[in-house]
């Protein structure tokens, strides 16, 4: 059985192939890092008005992404925080990404905060549910009014 310390090395693996598959536009290696199998398999992303659900949906939406985005120019993920709780764990991290879309001349540069949790498989451990989420405009202002 491996260590918490190699299980946070194995998911932190998986996180940086996320990062490098949405950096080179690669759904494959973006698609790699999940339980294909696994049902129900969610995906919720920010500028999406619905989660998507199931494998055949999520990979469409992965294959989608050279159709919207013409180049990735950065890729940065902090405040990365992983959990094993057995055969599970969480990850948390923050992702500030500088874009170029096919549609738009100014550069898309969304920052959001992801959570993804992962599940041990045979194949080492795989995501089964992914989350961004940003803060909303409305939350800045309660915020800001409180201080």
């Amino acid at each position: 059985m491996l260590s918490k310390i190699d299980d946070e090395r194995a998911i932190a693996i998986q996180i940086e192939t996320y990062r490098q598959g949405f950096l080179h536009l690669s759904p494959e290696r973006i698609a790699s890092i999940w339980d294909t199998h696994h049902a129900p398999l969610i995906y919720v992303a920010q500028e999406m008005r619905e989660p998507t659900y199931g494998w055949d949906a999520i990979r469409r939406y992965f294959a989608a992404l050279p159709d919207h985005l013409d180049k990735v120019l950065s890729k940065a993920l902090s405040d990365v925080r992983i959990d094993v709780l057995g055969d599970t764990a969480i990850a948390f991290f923050i992702s500030h990404t500088t874009a170029k879309l096919k549609r738009q001349a100014a550069l898309h540069e969304p920052t959001f905060r992801a959570t993804m949790i992962f599940q041990r498989t045979d194949a080492g451990w795989r995501v089964i549910h992914y989350n961004e989420s940003s803060l909303a405009a409305l939350a800045e202002q309660v915020m800001s009014s409180a201080s």
